[in-house]
């Protein structure tokens, strides 16, 4: 990259893995923008990183399709749950699941694109998940948010190759994180199951290595593929799953 001071966005800011992005990226000599809707912690994030905060809803898309963004990475980690069956899963529930890690995302990736362009360089992370490559049952809107948020790096990844931009994704599996703490209630009603059987029983049942992945791994993954020793990454899938896919 260039010697100007790079720019990295990192959208779910305020916590889980998003948080622990913006500390990694800070540490590597990025000046970090945390985006969350919770203003306040963003702010404290943004604090302690020497960074900046911005509160934004990235559920109103129609406020992001003007946007113009002068970033050198975009983290589109932002996200939510929801766990029930097809039958019963709520259509409103859906449709802001899809909104806010489909749709934002690309929204973006579409307004820091012609900044990346014109400098000739520029990183696009997406977290994923080990739901962008295999299903669950009772995460619908989920898995499909994941799957299509792997499309959308893909094809980033074909444009933006020839102006130096890479686009990729990583795909833990379940991080420690309140996002996967409060799905235990869901899972185990789901599931008829005790909420204390809920992470052996449902959450690691598929991976060899038996434990949550911490969200600092996840960060330094991301601070690998937003690096100069990542240059020719690009359209992959980055799984961190302890062998879930492995199957």
């Amino acid at each position: 990259m260039t010697d100007r001071t790079h720019r990295a966005l990192v959208t779910g800011g305020a916590g889980g893995i998003g948080a622990a992005c913006a500390r990694r990226l800070a540490a590597d000599g990025l000046h970090v923008v945390v985006a969350d809707l919770d203003g306040e912690a963003a702010e404290k994030v943004a604090g302690d990183v020497g960074g900046d905060a911005w509160q934004v809803d990235l559920s109103d898309t129609a406020a992001l399709a003007g946007l113009s963004l002068d970033v050198d990475v975009v983290v589109n980690n932002a996200g939510i749950q929801h766990v029930a069956p097809v039958h019963e899963f709520p259509p409103e529930k859906f449709a802001a699941i899809l909104t806010l890690m489909v749709e934002a995302p690309f929204l973006l990736v579409r307004a820091a694109l012609p900044g990346m362009y014109d400098r000739g360089i520029g990183r696009v992370v997406n977290i994923s998940s080990v739901h962008g490559l295999v299903a669950s049952p009772f995460k619908s809107a989920y898995v499909a948010a994941k799957h299509a948020l792997e499309g959308l790096s893909k094809v980033v990844a074909l444009e933006g190759g020839e102006h130096g931009v890479t686009s990729n994704c990583v795909n833990p599996g379940y991080v420690r994180t309140p996002l996967v703490e409060k799905q235990i209630t869901d899972q185990a009603q789901v599931h008829g199951i005790p909420e204390s059987e809920v992470v052996e029983q449902v959450m690691l049942t598929e991976t060899a290595i038996k434990r949550l992945v911490e969200p600092e791994e996840v960060a330094e993954l991301v601070s690998w593929v937003a690096g100069p020793h990542a240059a020719y990454v690009n359209g992959a899938s980055l799984t961190m799953d302890g062998g879930w896919t492995a199957r």
